[in-house]
């Protein structure tokens, strides 16, 4: 009687937990208790549900993760995770389903070390260490409480209640230019990790509805190919876009000024090609992104043509890299894969003018995805 008793007041602190969790206002949770609806893994990511909780089974590594199907903004998350044989792990958020997820989005660090680094737990990785140490005793198969708060600028991290990040964005080098909308997900490094009571809070957005597809997925609507264009535009049935075999432009009806624009490239080996602004049709082609993943060239990928080269090529050949460019006035900021390669202040004889791709070698293909554009506060025409 008494263990039968026990087990019961057991079962009703349970349930009251989860009651309590299913009553805080504005939290959605986002596990169901039985399996992963509402989830999606990724490269192989070997995740389950056990006992209500979402666990990382060990079973895969790195870059394996598990994503959310839906995207978030600005949010609160609130969860708890538990690591076993000293587990590396991190829950990204802000991310993106291809490319370097914790470059391009954000990766809170669970990591195991007591040291404040930038890799040690309730660091965002890389590019802010933590404020104190909070693990709840070693840290290891002990459940540890954890809340991100991202209502841009702001990030606050409190782990165990105690606040590890306090960090405005628009701030710091590293994360100014980090993506703002994106997914949840949890990495796996080969260990197992649980993560349980997984709840959020949407936040008012920002930015999210401003930004536009550049493309319809079906067709090349908004779009003129240029005349004497011996390379072939084609848009497949995953909304994909291939650029090949030839030289030529693709050139957006619509025209620009300050802006954001951001694309998934993937170019063939020996690939040329590239991405202008401020094209003007019979007056110039204005200046050009370059697409060219050859180390030693005068203008690898994501160089400004012909007036900064790229610092490096932080991208693999054979992925998808995230090309991201920022024109404000007369400066311009390339990032790729999350990592500002080039950047000028000087982009002088700015003008309003179309965006336009350009294919520029036989026998090879490049390929582009995702394409968004955001808006930002311009001169009159």
């Amino acid at each position: 009687m008494a263990l039968a008793s026990l087990a019961l007041s057991l079962l009703m602190l349970t349930s009251s937990a989860f009651a309590d969790e299913s009553l805080e206002e504005g939290f959605a949770p986002l596990c169901n208790g039985h399996d992963l609806e509402g989830w999606v893994a990724m490269h192989g990511g070997d995740f389950e549900v056990r006992d209500e909780m979402i666990v990382c089974t060990g079973r895969s590594n790195w870059p394996s993760w598990l994503r959310t199907a839906e995207q978030y903004e600005n949010f609160i998350l609130r969860l708890e995770y538990k690591t076993y044989y000293g587990a590396e792990s991190g829950i990204y958020f802000s991310a993106p389903q291809a490319g370097r997820v914790a470059d391009i989005g954000f990766e809170y660090q669970i990591n195991g070390t007591g040291q404040l680094t930038p890799y040690s737990t309730g660091a965002i990785a890389g590019a802010s260490a933590p404020l104190a140490r909070a693990n709840n005793g070693s840290s290891d198969q002990e459940f540890q409480q954890l809340e991100i708060k991202l209502d841009w600028p702001k990030l606050e991290v409190r782990l165990n209640g105690q606040l590890v990040q306090d960090v405005n964005c628009e701030e710091h080098p590293l994360l100014k230019y980090k993506q703002r909308v994106g997914h949840l997900g949890f990495a796996c490094r080969g260990k197992r990790v649980d993560f349980r009571h997984v709840r959020i809070k949407r936040l008012p957005n920002q930015v999210t509805d401003e930004w536009k597809p550049m493309f319809n997925g079906v067709d090349l609507s908004g779009w003129t190919i240029s005349d004497k264009c011996s390379a072939t535009w084609e848009v497949d049935e995953q909304g994909v876009l291939t650029s090949a075999d030839g030289h030529g432009y693709l050139v957006s009806d619509e025209e620009f000024y300050n802006c954001e624009w951001k694309c998934f490239i993937q170019p063939t080996l020996l690939a040329n090609g590239g991405v202008f602004f401020d094209w003007v049709p019979d007056n110039g082609r204005g200046f050009e992104i370059q697409i060219e993943d050859i180390l030693d060239s005068n203008d690898p990928t994501g160089s400004i043509y012909g007036r900064v080269r790229a610092s490096q090529l932080p991208r693999k050949q054979g992925e998808w890299s995230l090309l991201h460019v920022v024109l404000q006035d007369n400066t311009c900021i390339v990032r790729v894969d999350g990592t500002t390669v080039a950047e000028s202040s000087s982009m002088n004889r700015r003008r309003w003018g179309r965006i336009s791709l350009q294919m520029h070698r036989n026998q090879e293909t490049i390929q582009w995805k995702d394409m968004m554009i955001r808006q930002l506060p311009s001169p009159a025409k």
